[in-house]
């Protein structure tokens, strides 16, 4: 016994070296390496990787970007990484060209901890490749560059995690284009048939009354204004910080000159229905040109969502804990909502682990490691019994997780269980005592 705690103190020591090392700041100047990266090279240096704990924490860390857990944008969660044996989360989302993104972690049981953070966009079919990161900041932000699929994976250091609060979401990434407004006001929108279908809309039009004041969406200088049969009275403004040139068309109106640098807010003109809208509502038709593409839609953009705090307002008992199915089946999903894809259907009584909240919506873990969401409706904890069984010698107990050991206890022959959960032919008891485990029973 004294040998073993002289062992564990031994690799306490040694992690503390891992996580506190001056040698973090020098690798942060001249590696490009991610701080996930960084850390897994102090785990190698000090061998750690060789240990169980260290190459579960490696193996976590790549399992969980095999998960096929999808949540649509903006998305909360108050979650649980136990401490006391490596895991991951990993989680898909769509993005579009133009939004930001930003992701916030908030430790709760354990403040101190620290998680690693680090953004994946899907490169082919079997590879991701990583595009940003971070370990433990308030909030992580990144401006979409193209519309894809991207994977965030959150892992916190080796015997760290505890209770968390997550918040993925997305802003626009320039201001919106009419003042006073937003962007409720588009009435059509990048795509839709012009002419009869013989051209499409190169941008959004946004509904305003005649005379409202049109904003610069960023730092640029006033390109050209004209007038046009199609557009009317128009202004082009030349970002100065991104490749593009914006479109402002139907102007009653223009209040900026060529070559006159403006900052965003500022105003170029007033809304207006000269040109092809003069039989329309007053309106801003807004455009967006990448060098080199051509149009592309301005709508994610300049749209913005306003961020429902109370999404998150779950009690972190919660999550962390153990419950069973309790219809008589039930449906996980791979996202937390009803239209989703459903990656299995558990039967009465199925045990599952509650790893994190999603408004009303559980992430679970089954016994085999299959991960999903069921909805709060469905499960119920595992205070009562749903039977009782009498252990025969000719079943197997198992004190810890079935794929973890298999020792019988002799002395718990012939003594009765309560029966809490099962996982397939497996069965989840509680035993006098208060203890719990799994028996195979013999027939």
């Amino acid at each position: 016994m004294r040998s073993t705690s002289i062992n564990i103190l031994v690799f306490i020591l040694l992690l503390s070296l891992v996580s506190c090392s001056s040698s973090k700041k020098i690798d942060q100047l001249f590696s490009k390496s991610s701080p996930y990266e960084q850390y897994a090279k102090r785990l190698q240096a000090h061998e750690l990787d060789q240990t169980a704990l260290g190459k579960d924490w490696m193996k976590a860390g790549q399992l969980s970007l095999q998960d096929s857990l999808i949540v649509n944008l903006p998305y909360h969660e108050t979650g649980y990484i136990s401490p006391d044996k490596p895991e991951a989360l990993s989680l898909r989302y769509q993005v579009r060209e133009g939004q930001q993104i930003y992701i916030e972690l908030t430790p709760l049981s354990q403040p101190e901890s620290r998680f690693f953070i680090d953004i994946f966009s899907q490169e082919n079919d079997t590879t991701l490749a990583l595009r940003h990161s971070a370990d433990t900041l308030p909030q992580l932000t990144y401006e979409v560059k193209d519309s894809e699929w991207h994977t965030v994976r959150i892992q916190p250091e080796l015997l760290r995690g505890g209770a968390y609060q997550l918040k993925l979401g997305f802003e626009p990434s320039l201001s919106f284009p009419v003042s006073g407004i937003d962007s409720k006001a588009v009435g059509s929108f990048f795509g839709a048939p012009r002419d009869g279908g013989v051209r499409s809309h190169k941008g959004i039009d946004i509904f305003a009354p005649k005379g409202t004041p049109v904003l610069a969406v960023a730092e640029g200088v006033v390109g050209r204004t004209s007038q046009s049969g199609r557009g009317g009275k128009v202004v082009w403004l030349n970002s100065i910080k991104k490749r593009f040139r914006l479109y402002y068309a139907h102007l009653d109106s223009q209040a900026v000159s060529p070559g006159q640098r403006v900052q965003p807010g500022d105003t170029l003109g007033f809304v207006g229905n000269t040109g092809n809208a003069r039989t329309t509502p007053p309106h801003l038709h807004f455009s967006i040109y990448k060098i080199g593409r051509g149009a592309v839609d301005p709508y994610p953009f300049v749209h913005a969502l306003i961020k429902d705090e109370s999404l998150v307002a779950v009690d972190t008992s919660e999550v962390g804990m153990e419950a069973r199915t309790k219809a008589s089946l039930s449906n996980i999903r791979c996202s937390p909502n009803t239209a989703s894809e459903i990656v299995g259907t558990l039967p009465q009584h199925t045990y599952v682990q509650l790893y994190a909240k999603a408004d009303s919506w559980y992430r679970v873990r089954l016994a085999g490691n299959q991960s999903g969401y069921v909805h709060e409706s469905l499960l119920e904890s595992l205070d009562d019994a749903t039977e009782q069984i009498l252990l025969d010698s000719e079943d197997t107990f198992f004190y810890t997780h079935p794929r973890e050991s298999s020792v019988l206890n002799t002395n718990l022959i012939g003594h009765k269980l309560d029966v809490l959960a099962a996982h397939d032919s497996l069965l989840y008891v509680r035993t006098a005592e208060g203890k719990y485990g799994w028996v195979n029973p013999a027939n």
